[in-house]
């Protein structure tokens, strides 16, 4: 095979170059397509979770509103319990408040009023207010002990 003369050297640098700058332009075109895709698609799916998010918004505000009235009665309530319970301790006087207070901190107001009210006899004095605390199902019918212990379930 003959060498190429120098002019049709410089034709076929000619030609590869052309080539070398087409294709790399239409890589650099076609990367560019894929990246204006890829966001799009990108720019989609964000639209689309927006909406689902706004859409649940929407659904947990109106709940929320449909639940505000209820939020003003339970609180209601629970003064209501708290009030009943201070009542029922100032009746059955101080080993009934000191009762209270030993029970375990995770009861609720209405647990400890429920459990009070379980066991109000032990806090009843026999003789009018005056001498030993009455005791429930103090002796069996056998005459064995059987003190009946009302404690509050956790």
């Amino acid at each position: 095979m003959e060498a190429l003369t120098s002019e049709q050297q410089a034709y076929v640098d000619g030609l590869v170059g052309t080539a070398r700058v087409k294709a790399r332009d239409k890589a650099n075109a076609e990367s560019a397509a894929t990246q204006t895709k890829a966001t799009d698609d990108a720019a989609k799916a964000t639209l689309a979770a927006d909406a689902k998010w706004e859409a649940l918004n929407a659904v947990n505000e109106a709940r929320v509103k449909e639940l505000e009235p209820f939020e003003a009665k339970a609180k209601e309530y629970d003064e209501m319990v708290e009030d009943m319970l201070k009542t029922k301790v100032k009746s059955l006087g101080e080993t009934a408040g000191k009762a209270i207070k030993g029970l375990p901190d995770g009861l609720s107001v209405a647990s400890k009023l429920k459990w009070l009210n379980a066991n109000e006899e032990l806090f009843q004095n026999a003789g009018g207010g005056v001498g030993t605390p009455k005791r429930v199902d103090s002796t069996s019918k056998d005459g064995k002990v059987a003190v009946k212990h009302n404690f509050p379930r956790l």
